[in-house]
């Protein structure tokens, strides 16, 4: 009975991928790098050449048939099974991913010596919808978890995944950030404000206690103050959308457009190999809790930081600089949301010259977000690993 259960079980899987997914009908060749998941895969051709490495896709999106068959004859079909079965074939050197938030990762066991590396994309909080929300439950597993190399923003965040994942972590800032080069271009937009808006019910619930609507509502009162000093001071204000997908850039701008008509105002539409051109051209930035806030900083840019987004115990990640303790107030930072806020801060930093700023900067960021151009310690690392 329990071998026809388990045989049903990998039945229903075998038919979710074949509805769901692509396949190709060969076995995959032999590769020195694999990367799993193509999340990102964009930033990696940079630095590896495509001959090179190979797509394990996960999320239904491509499967090999023929591993499929060979384990759903084996009553083994299960994602972690086919992941470990894949990856015997390729025998690479180097397993790579960016989705450093993917937990099925961190057990996968290569044979053949390969070493594991992920790569974190963004900011990490113990916030519902991300990884460290899970920390209690993954310590359990913890003999399970295994990375050899875990390549992250800075050390505390590195401290916060060794508690649930064997392996060591090296500091090399924003992966997407370093690989392109800070732009000297003259600046043209005069404050540009990062979206935090995202395309989800008022009622979808981000922590226990905390909705979207509690987050729009903190963002909109941020955004009016903002207004009211461009107002006032004949500034320029330009948005910097979430999305690039039209139907939801739309919706975005729809947002935006509400609070700041009769203003002078622009939305750009998130464009990825765009971004950080964007921050660097801009003579100030404001952000909240955005990932390219922080990297805005690291890059050198004048960024005023509202930190406004921790409401209650649930969501205390979602604070500056977390996992690091900051002060509530600082040379280019507030946790007060307010008009006589928001001018101070505004006022202030637009008033730093480049040398006070940054030094500033340095002595406030240089453990939270390094930059490293042209991601040299990542290079390094894996000509070692690879020759």
């Amino acid at each position: 009975m329990k071998k026809i259960n388990i045989f049903i079980k990998n039945l229903i899987n075998f038919f979710k991928i074949i509805i769901y997914a692509d396949y190709s009908f060969s076995y995959p060749s032999k590769k020195k790098v694999l990367l799993f998941d193509d999340n990102l895969e964009i930033f990696l051709r940079k630095y590896i050449p495509m001959s090179n490495y190979t797509i394990l896709f996960s999320k239904y999106k491509k499967y090999n048939f023929l591993i499929l068959v060979k384990l759903l004859i084996q009553l083994k079909l299960n994602s972690l099974n086919y992941f470990n079965e894949f990856i015997n074939y390729v025998r690479p050197k180097i397993i790579i991913t960016f989705s450093d938030n993917y937990q099925i990762f961190y057990k996968i066991k290569p044979s053949y010596g390969s070493k594991k590396i992920f790569i974190q994309a963004a900011y990490r909080t113990a916030t519902r919808e991300d990884i460290f929300y899970h920390t209690n439950f993954l310590k359990k597993q913890k003999s399970l978890n295994f990375v050899d190399y875990m390549l992250v923003f800075n050390k505390r965040v590195g401290q916060e995944y060794k508690k649930f994942i064997n392996g060591e972590y090296k500091e090399i800032g924003s992966f997407k950030s370093n690989f392109f080069k800070i732009s000297k271009a003259k600046k043209k937009y005069d404050i540009l404000f990062i979206s935090v808006w995202r395309d989800e019910p008022p009622d979808h619930m981000q922590t226990d206690t905390v909705s979207r609507n509690t987050i729009n509502t903190a963002q909109t009162k941020l955004l009016i103050h903002l207004k009211n000093y461009c107002l006032k001071n004949n500034r320029h204000i330009t948005i910097y959308g979430k999305y690039y997908n039209k139907s939801e850039s739309l919706k975005e701008r729809e947002f935006f457009s509400k609070i700041f008509k009769g203003t002078k105002w622009n939305f750009l539409t998130n464009d990825r190999m765009k971004t950080y051109k964007f921050c660097d051209e801009a003579k100030l930035i404001v952000s909240t809790n955005s990932t390219l806030g922080y990297e805005a900083l690291a890059r050198g840019s004048k960024v005023a930081i509202f930190n406004i987004m921790n409401f209650d115990k649930s969501t205390k990640s979602k604070n500056f600089c977390w996992p690091y303790k900051v002060k509530k107030k600082g040379p280019f930072w507030t946790s007060t949301l307010s008009q006589n806020s928001c001018n101070e801060l505004i006022d202030k930093l637009s008033n730093f010259n480049k040398k006070n700023w940054k030094k500033n900067n340095h002595e406030n960021m240089k453990k939270v977000l390094s930059f490293d151009e042209n991601n040299k310690k990542f290079s390094s690392l894996i000509k070692k690993l690879i020759n």
